[in-house]
């Protein structure tokens, strides 16, 4: 269940010297004529109201109510001036209304990069030129061993190649269908032996004039659960040992890890791979684990 209401809720005044309001007010006492000019502003939540001033306030003064939408009132105070007209106040309220609406566009923008500069995953933000928006901390690390070392990386069987190309092919296979609406999901392996889970998704942002963007995660593969790995087993009719070697292969051991902790020979355990792709349907280590992830994903969501 989706939140429906933005991420900052809680509407709350600028701080006295936010140079925006202090330019609406040297804005307000230019067009009016004003000796003085105060703002008072109070959020709709309950946070405390404040008071903005420009000039030193004396004598007789006129309050205008400025209407900025539904988080705040607003009210404003001009100094020795007669009643202005009405689309000067509307204009008022258009500028004031904007000013506040961009700082909590700001300030939600703030807090999403912070939420994602924290996230345990890697986490990249591409256009739909394939060229990089966004990469959290754990990406651009990422991305920097591949700089350093050409970190290799594979999926589905085919041949290894950098991180960042297969990533950028990814984005450009999800940006190329037709609805854009099934994200591609499935088990990335690098060179080095590890695995991730990866996602691409393709963002619409229909209120940006049709600007894409896509989404990629990537996180370290977990190991899959006794349980999902007997219940994925079950459904492919696997035996025993092919069981007992995928759930090595899901601890990510290497085929010679497997056979020594089986007492096998790695020439078996490769036979015993041959049958597990072959009754799985799947192509690699990589696109059978992803097989099982989706798989336990499905069930959870069933």
């Amino acid at each position: 269940m989706g939140a429906d209401h933005p991420i900052v809720i809680d509407p709350r005044c600028p701080a006295d010297a936010d140079p925006e309001v202090q330019e609406f007010l040297r804005l307000a006492k230019a067009l009016t004529a004003a000796a003085w000019v105060e703002l008072e502003l109070e959020p709709c939540g309950g946070a405390p109201a404040s008071r903005y001033l420009i000039g030193s306030r004396s004598g007789k003064a006129l309050t205008v109510d400025l209407d900025v939408g539904i988080d705040f009132s607003a009210s404003l105070c001009l100094g020795r001036v007669t009643q202005p007209k009405s689309g000067l106040v509307s204009l008022l309220s258009r500028s004031l209304s904007q000013i506040l609406e961009l700082r909590t566009v700001h300030a939600q923008i703030a807090l999403l990069r912070a939420v994602l500069d924290n996230a345990s995953h890697s986490v990249l933000i591409f256009d739909a030129d394939g060229h990089i928006l966004f990469a959290n901390p754990n990406a651009d690390h990422l991305l920097s061993l591949q700089t350093e070392d050409e970190l290799p990386a594979s999926f589905n069987g085919q041949p290894r190649q950098p991180l960042f190309t297969l990533l950028c092919a990814l984005v450009e296979q999800v940006t190329r269908e037709a609805n854009g609406a099934s994200p591609w999901r499935g088990a990335i392996e690098l060179g080095d032996g590890g695995l991730m889970v990866c996602q691409v998704a393709r963002i619409a942002t229909p209120n940006l004039d049709g600007i894409d963007a896509v989404l990629v995660t990537l996180q370290p593969s977990e190991p899959e659960s006794d349980a999902r790995i007997q219940a994925f087993a079950s459904s492919h009719g696997l035996s025993p040992r092919e069981e007992e070697v995928l759930y090595l292969l899901g601890r990510g051991m290497t085929t010679a890890a497997i056979a020594e902790e089986l007492g096998i020979s790695p020439h078996t355990v490769r036979d015993h791979l041959k049958h597990l792709y072959s009754k799985t349907k799947t192509k690699g280590r990589s696109e059978l684990l992803g097989l099982i992830s989706r798989a336990s994903t499905l069930s959870i969501d069933a």
